[in-house]
């Protein structure tokens, strides 16, 4: 652990100055996604099973009230009738209402006047009375409901944007997809029939791009001057979806784990290698007479990504390695920097244009080519790829490369990479059924080139993703009347609240303390990777130290001093809302309401030193029945989760968000975007401010060893500075991966802004109730203003989940009184989604995220459905660890009119710095 740091004394405005802090602003473009499947209105059978089913619920849940006062009554009568009549009669009857069991038939027949004496009696039997009616009814009504669920399921599968999908998903689902559409009722059809309708619920309920589920458009956000909550805005523009999807097309590339993949596997041999330029693994760090570099590993991870690690290596810092970090800046064959190593070509000493040395013995150029492979070998020295990192189709280039290799074989290598490229290209614009065979040819091509060049898959060929697929609106999306001014003041407000209870913070104290200890207050690092394991390190410290208390005041550092009056503004804040809701009586059906006076005055009350940078975060918005503004996530701004689809929209898009991003910087800003890419598509952006730092300047107009990091005195933090210039730089990340998966050494580059790791999760107070296995959690909705921050939630362990199942499978194919009874006992509403149980938290925080790839996805689960009912079991037995119930708000709506639309709109606020100090 770092030893403490003293807070250095800053002159800055104080903590709570008191002074009005204008909210941040929205940007003016939006990224709007929406499904490509709509719902049919509801069949009159499923209708009718609906409404019986919603009517069972209530019915169960009104018994399990009249339990208790029926007890008590029982208890009570005992003085009304004989003592062999309350033996034999009201005592049997009383343990069976007690213990939820059913009332031997025989005992009711024997309860004689006690109905008429009891009015608790006579109500209980009653209700049970009509509950048998609906379970009668909805048994008899069970197989004409199924048949309209599964006739609106063959017309769903039917539809060709589903088709799509799902032909890109696998062939064995496109399969089965189109089984279901044609009706199929065999035993094969009803055991694919789960896996099916998880995936039409998912194209229904789900925006999520990367794949032709959903398309994705954008458009300006006219300001419009209405008053009120903005509850009668953009009501029919919301639901409607009204896209021009007749402009929209697929963006289709290739996996880039694999094209990586294959390039290494191609690279690695010493015959290509020759004729690839080559730059360092990193810059060189000298120091006492030893040089140190960071070296890259590189894992196949799944087909999905590449995992990237780095290790430093320390060696004797003898002047030929010296002197080739420098020639090979920029990147030169081994062949070149072999020549000028042995004195053929100018050197960093006599400059560029100096005249050439007399031309070097062979033995000495053989001597220095040696020495520069035995480099290659340890790794430190490294082959540039033939395509640009963020190249979208490098295939053809990788293609074009091979062929001027000279090797014997390179050009048929080259002739099927080419192939490979063709078929990719193919894939967007093809028929359906030439999709699943394109998708096969593709997969088993590239099992087959990869395990030729030595990288076989292995078991991981099965879920070999070759590809990706966006379906993408190029014309832009008109968006009046999507939100109001009280829909923009509202998302100003939530900003300043995200800043409170956003992980960045503590993130960048605890980078600010891991730094000083280091290299001292004002310290310089002259090389970004040298500090990259301890800032990833203080990433991790402040994602396993978020929610608790700073240190106690004996801990100097500013990690704890600084934070702590941050912490106690969110503890302020989390204990008034607590006890507001706590004091008027609120359950967990009770909306949990922010005080709009408490939210508003936040940014004036933020600590000063958090408040010098500028900060942008991304809404990701649904409007719910009755115009309520669904938050879904909070994340990172700076056009982050909407840049990678601007060289697929209409050309404004990125105008406008270079503008946008650019002023919410203030004026004299150098911005500068990296770009990681890490096998992962959608770390695919294209650059849309004028710097990139990449890992040489071949490809980016700032190289890793054009930049600093410097301890910045006067604002206390760590900050990116242009070597050259001497100027701060803005450094943003432009990707989708989570930063703490990529590689390690770009931690102080992807942490200059690391705000977006937000949750308002402590604001809502947990409500324990005791069921079946265990202890159900129930948490409210959380609301500011007309946002929902949080929706209701319903926790239930994995032995609770055991004990469903098993009720669920006891008593058959759609098993509705078990259903009502859970509902009823739960308290949770008909349309829901469905969740896995949040996993333990391990001892590092990239490790829990790794894990949390493979967790199944949220799924939209109607509980009056009775297709939907036959499937539930299936579905909960993917979570054998526990799962997380959430109301489904906004539920998918039952017309073809409509579909699930989401808005992505950006907030900034600008640095006090910038603004008032100056830079």
């Amino acid at each position: 652990m770092n030893p403490p740091v003293p807070e250095l004394q800053i002159p800055a405005a104080p903590a709570h100055s008191g002074a009005t802090v204008p909210l941040p602003r929205t940007a003016p473009g939006a990224l709007i996604r929406t499904t490509l499947l709509s719902l049919p209105a509801e069949p009159g059978p499923a209708a009718l099973f609906r409404a019986a089913l919603a009517e069972l619920v209530v019915l169960e849940g009104r018994l399990t009230v009249l339990a208790p006062e029926l007890g008590d009554a029982l208890y009570a009568s005992r003085a009304d009738h004989t003592e062999d009549f309350h033996r034999d009669v009201v005592l049997p009857l009383r343990r069976a209402v007690h213990n939820g069991r059913e009332p031997r038939p025989a005992l009711l027949l024997r309860l004689d006047s006690l109905p008429d004496r009891l009015p608790e009696l006579r109500d209980w039997l009653g209700a049970r009375s009509r509950r048998e009616e609906l379970l009668t009814a909805l048994r008899t009504g069970t197989a004409p409901a199924l048949a309209a669920g599964r006739s609106v399921l063959a017309r769903l599968c039917r539809e060709d944007s589903f088709l799509r999908a799902a032909s890109f998903t696998s062939a064995d689902l496109l399969r089965a997809v189109m089984r279901a559409g044609e009706g199929l009722e065999d035993r094969r059809a009803r055991k694919e029939e789960a896996g099916v309708l998880r995936h039409v619920t998912r194209a229904v309920a789900r925006t999520t791009p990367l794949s032709a589920f959903a398309a994705v458009g954008w458009g300006v956000l006219p300001r419009a001057a209405k008053a009120g909550n903005g509850a009668d805005l953009g009501a029919r523009s919301w639901n409607a979806a009204d896209l021009p999807l007749g402009s929209s097309r697929s963006v289709v590339r290739p996996n880039r784990t694999l094209v990586d993949t294959l390039f290494a596997a191609l690279a690695a041999d010493p015959d290509r290698r020759t004729t690839l330029p080559h730059r360092m693994c990193s810059s060189l760090r000298a120091s006492d007479g030893r040089a140190a570099f960071a070296r890259s590993r590189t894992a196949f991870t799944a087909a999905r990504f590449l995992a990237v690690e780095d290790d430093v290596v320390t060696l004797g810092a003898a002047e030929p390695l010296r002197r080739l970090a420098a020639l090979c800046d920029p990147p030169a064959t081994l062949d070149t920097l072999a020549g000028m190593l042995a004195g053929a070509g100018a050197g960093p000493e006599t400059g560029t244009g100096a005249e050439a040395g007399p031309e070097p013995e062979p033995q000495q150029v053989a001597a220095a080519l040696a020495f520069i492979r035995q480099v290659c070998d340890a790794g430190l020295l490294v082959a540039v790829e033939p395509f640009d990192p963020q190249d979208p189709n490098p295939l053809l280039r990788l293609a074009r490369w091979l062929r001027k290799t000279g090797l014997p074989r390179d050009p048929e290598l080259a002739l099927r990479i080419e192939d490979l490229s063709v078929l990719t290209g193919e894939f967007g614009t093809a028929e359906l059924a030439r999709r699943a065979a394109l998708l096969a040819a593709l997969r088993d091509r590239w099992v087959k080139l990869l395990d030729e060049v030595g990288h076989p898959v292995g078991t991981a060929s099965a879920r070999l993703t070759v590809l990706s697929e966006d379906v993408v609106v190029r014309q832009p999306v008109r968006l009046d009347g999507f939100l109001g001014d009280a829909d923009h003041r509202a998302l100003g407000e939530l900003a300043s609240l995200a800043e409170v209870f956003d992980l960045g913070p503590e993130v960048r104290r605890q980078v600010r303390d891991s730094f000083v200890a280091r290299y001292g207050p004002g310290g310089v690092c002259p090389h970004v990777w040298d500090f990259g394991a301890d800032a990833n390190e203080a990433w991790q410290r402040a994602a396993r130290a978020v929610g608790r208390a700073p240190e106690a005041d004996g801990d100097g550092s500013t990690a704890a001093g600084g934070l702590r009056q941050l912490t106690a503004l969110r503890a302020e804040l989390v204990d008034a809302v607590h006890r507001a809701h706590a004091d008027s009586g609120g359950g967990p059906d009770d909306d949990v309401v922010l005080p709009a006076g408490a939210v508003t005055g936040l940014g004036s009350r933020l600590t000063s030193w958090a408040t010098r940078r500028p900060v942008s975060y991304t809404g990701f918005l649904q409007r719910a029945p009755g115009g309520a503004l669904c938050v879904n996530h909070v994340y990172g701004g700076w056009g982050r989760f909407s840049s990678r689809f601007l060289d697929s929209l209409d050309p404004g898009a990125a105008r406008e968000t270079t503008a946008a991003v650019l002023d919410a910087l203030g004026p004299g800003t150098q911005v500068a975007q990296v770009r990681p890419v890490s096998g992962f598509n959608a770390n695919l952006h294209p650059l849309f401010v004028p710097d990139e730092i990449g890992a040489d300047r071949t490809y980016a107009s700032l190289g890793a060893d054009d930049v600093e990091l410097v301890h910045d005195l006067s604002g206390d933090e760590v900050r990116v500075r242009v070597k050259a210039t001497g100027e701060w730089a803005d450094v943003l990340y432009a990707g989708v991966f989570a930063p703490l998966l990529l590689q390690p050494r770009l931690a102080p580059l992807l942490m200059d802004h690391p705000h977006g790791i937000t949750d308002f999760g402590v604001l809502v107070p947990r409500h324990l109730t005791p069921v079946p296995g265990g202890d159900l959690v129930r948490t409210p909705r959380l609301r500011h203003r007309h946002l929902v921050l949080c929706r209701r939630r319903w926790e239930l362990t994995g032995s609770t989940v055991a004990v469903l199942l098993a009720e669920l499978a006891a008593e058959g194919e759609v098993p509705v009184g078990t259903v009502a009874r859970w509902r009823a006992l739960l308290g949770v509403p008909d349309q829901l989604y469905l969740h896995g149980a949040p996993p333990a938290r391990g001892g590092r925080v990239d490790e829990d995220l790794l894990r949390a790839l493979d967790r199944p996805k949220p799924q939209y689960v109607d509980l009056g459905d009775a297709l939907h009912l036959r499937c539930l079991g299936k579905w909960l037995a993917r979570h054998p660890d526990g799962v997380v119930l959430e109301e489904a708000l906004p539920a998918p709506v039952r017309d073809e009119t409509y579909a699930a639309v989401e808005l992505v709109v950006e907030t900034y606020r600008a640095g006090r710095t910038n603004r008032e100090e100056g830079r």
